[in-house]
């Protein structure tokens, strides 16, 4: 053997080495006929060398599954390889190639360098098979997630619209209580004088408009509230938090619950979505209200305020109802989880409300125990 070729002979060792050193499948092709290849496609097709390979194939492109979607030896009218190089965005990089048992398994192929001097191609084939099938897991488990979450938020509906129902209730009381009462004065008037006059009508039917009139505006304003906002509106913080005290003002008297608002006529505006904002502000206040009147504490009262230091804004909530149980602290934020009898909460309203304020207006939401209560900041 001449020099030179004891040296392609060492070079050509060299290079097996180097092919079989890896575990992804290497291979040196020209397009149609496979030149070298290193153990791990020997050992996966069920083949002891390469010319054992050689004597049945020419190219591991006949191994690869004929699919929509995945790569063939023939594809887009060309040959694999040339439609790979040329043809990038059109033709699909994996392929489907079944093992030596029968296994099929899915590959990433990759053409690493062309060497002009022998016209060769080396290829790298990695197995995706175990990342794919993650994927998959991983994506019905996301399904599942999904349609938890969208149970999650069916349900936060609902108790939102019990506590919208409630707190229409607590507003309707006392017009109807008063209609009650001015209905009940004019019979009397009516049986004592065996008849009304018509100033008397015309005073009962205005008292009485009044009262129709306020029950008529709380609607309007529960439906103003649930019209969907898409987009983000310029408001004053004050303004959204006087609103929200005023769908919930009347379960706060009934309650027996002092309600201090801090906020009023400030001049701080942000642009956020309104209604949502409003909405976490409600369910932060009742929760407060629930806290103070349940534990029965003196002089029960829950705190409105907020600051702001330079971009950051911080709407504090805050009780002397006792505060939150430590062990349960890192729970509170937990769907379903809830303190109260299960007549009485439904466990989704923080939760609901972390998801609001962190997805969807993107701030954040803490409570913490403080002095004899419960602080909740919504820092936007």
């Amino acid at each position: 053997m001449s020099e030179n070729e004891l040296l392609m002979s060492k070079n050509g060792e060299y290079i097996q080495f180097i092919l079989d050193s890896q575990e992804n499948i290497l291979l040196l092709t020209d397009g149609q006929e496979l030149k070298k290849a290193n153990q791990a496609m020997l050992n996966f097709l069920g083949y002891k060398t390469i010319d054992e390979f050689s004597k049945e194939h020419e190219c591991i492109c006949e191994f690869f599954i004929k699919e929509d979607g995945f790569l063939h030896k023939r594809i887009n009218g060309g040959l694999w390889i040339n439609e790979m190089l040329n043809n990038r965005e059109n033709t699909p990089d994996i392929a489907k190639i079944e093992a030596v048992d029968g296994k099929i398994h899915l590959f990433r192929i990759t053409i690493n360098e062309q060497r002009l001097d022998e016209n060769l191609f080396s290829i790298t084939l990695t197995d995706i098979t175990e990342i794919e099938e993650y994927k998959k897991e991983l994506q019905a488990h996301i399904k599942k997630v999904e349609e938890k979450q969208k149970i999650l938020i069916q349900n936060s509906k609902m108790a939102s619209m019990g506590e919208m129902i409630a707190n229409i209730a607590h507003q309707w009381r006392q017009p109807l209580n008063s209609l009650s009462a001015l209905h009940t004065v004019l019979m009397m008037d009516f049986d004592e004088k065996e008849g009304l006059t018509r100033e008397e009508i015309l005073e009962f039917k205005e008292e009485s408009g009044q009262y129709i009139h306020k029950m008529s505006s709380t609607i309007d304003d529960f439906r103003n509230f649930f019209s969907p906002t898409k987009e983000k509106e310029l408001f004053f913080v004050s303004d959204a938090i006087k609103e929200s005290i005023k769908f919930v003002k009347d379960s706060f008297i009934d309650a027996q619950v002092e309600l201090i608002d801090k906020t009023k006529n400030r001049d701080t505006q942000i642009c956020s979505y309104r209604n949502e904002l409003m909405q976490v502000i409600m369910i932060l206040l009742n929760n407060s209200r629930d806290a103070v009147a349940s534990n029965g504490v003196k002089n029960p009262q829950v705190i409105v305020n907020f600051t702001q230091i330079e971009n950051e804004l911080k709407i504090c909530i805050q009780d002397n109802g006792g505060g939150i149980d430590e062990d349960i602290m890192d729970r509170i934020f937990e769907p379903y989880f809830t303190t109260k009898f299960k007549s009485d909460g439904t466990g989704v309203g923080l939760y609901m409300s972390k998801m609001i304020v962190e997805d969807s207006i993107g701030g954040k939401l803490i409570l913490e125990n403080h002095k004899d209560g419960v602080l909740a900041s919504l820092i936007l």
